[in-house]
């Protein structure tokens, strides 16, 4: 997030947020004097929250209403998130002009979440959207296809009011365990995206489950504890003795082999998504950390083999394809895609061979 400041001084954050049609840049800079307190959404928080669409007649004023004249019903921890389904037509994933309930973290809407951050209850901002990728939908839902040339030219303009919300937890106040259950939501939330089509939106899933799941760190005895816990335990090895059969609150495991498979599958499905994207480097990459963390995954292989046959890195797909061949020799996708690369392999040969005959006759 890089910030500027705007003509009038007040300072405007910049950040590219993910929409289920693609990227788009989103410019926020924060409207009226200051709350008090210190209280800001993190992750987990309940946030009670309205966007609006800025019209002109709107321009150089702050919205008459309040969140006490409009609903003085304030957001608890019992309270459910607003039931509004992802659209593959829209990019702003909320509702407009009405009072809804965000749960920071899941990824609802990210341009609504990154507008959040550093908020106070009662605060508002302003925030605009631009198009940033190639194809991407009209934030009211009319679907267009645009070059990047044309992509700039797509920008609204809306005001974000956050009326309260609950606290929430930074991922360095978490345990092992609740960073473990944000990381298996987030898998799973993706693979429901990518099955509607909302490629985008589970590449964003997979890549925060990955970001936490590498806060936490491989121990001794094949366990799995968060990093910043370190530190307590050894405190406690100290105090041992003088509280011998009190009962750790930091004594939080996950077995290594489960972070490694479930690690493992997150970069998988991120290659995938990164894939289809047309991100093949990328693709690779995750593909490789894949393989790297779990050897024997045919799908993290099959991954890998795709990304080089369309980087055009024939011989590592050949060899990524023959991998599959040796752990699942019944495998009939490698065999087709082996075939497929060795058929590329020898047309390229044949070229070489037409060249070098045309050199030296």
């Amino acid at each position: 997030m890089a910030t500027v400041q705007d003509s009038g001084r007040v300072p405007v954050e910049t950040w590219i947020s993910v929409c289920p049609g693609g990227l788009w840049e989103v410019r926020r800079k924060r409207l009226g004097e200051r709350s008090r307190g210190d209280t800001t959404p993190m992750m987990g928080s309940l946030c009670k929250v309205k966007v609006r669409r800025k019209t002109v007649t709107e321009e150089n004023t702050l919205p008459t209403s309040s969140p006490e004249q409009e609903s003085t019903a304030v957001v608890n921890c019992s309270e459910q998130t607003t039931s509004y389904p992802r659209s593959q037509e829209s990019v702003l994933q909320v509702p407009l002009d009405e009072w809804l309930v965000l749960r920071m973290g899941e990824g609802q809407c990210d341009i609504t979440e990154g507008c959040l951050e550093g908020i106070r209850a009662g605060e508002m901002c302003e925030f605009t959207v631009s198009a940033w990728n190639a194809a991407c939908s009209d934030v009211d839902g009319t679907q267009t296809k645009n070059t990047t040339s044309q992509a700039s030219s797509q920008t609204d303009c809306f005001t974000l009011e956050l009326h309260s919300l609950t606290p929430g937890q930074e991922s360095w106040q978490m345990t092992a365990e609740e960073k473990w259950a944000w990381v298996l939501s987030h898998k799973q939330r993706g693979g429901l995206r990518f099955g509607k089509g909302d490629i985008w939106g589970a590449a964003d899933c997979y890549c925060r489950a990955v970001k936490l799941a590498i806060t936490l760190q491989v121990q001794t005895r094949g366990k799995l504890v968060d990093e910043t816990l370190k530190e307590d335990e050894e405190n406690e090895d100290e105090d041992e003795d003088e509280d011998e059969g009190a009962e750790s609150p930091n004594d939080s495991t996950i077995p290594n082999e489960e972070y490694k498979t479930v690690k493992a599958e997150l970069h998988c499905n991120l290659s995938l998504c990164q894939l289809k994207l047309g991100q093949l480097g990328k693709s690779k990459d995750s593909s490789i950390k894949a393989t790297e963390l779990n050897p024997k995954s045919t799908k993290a292989w099959y991954r890998h083999g795709q990304a080089c046959l369309q980087l055009g890195e024939l011989e590592e797909s050949r060899m990524a394809f023959g991998k599959i061949l040796e752990l699942q020799p019944d495998s009939a996708s490698a065999r087709t895609a082996l075939k497929q690369v060795n058929s590329k392999l020898k047309d390229l040969d044949s070229k070489l061979g037409q060249r070098l005959s045309k050199m030296f006759n």
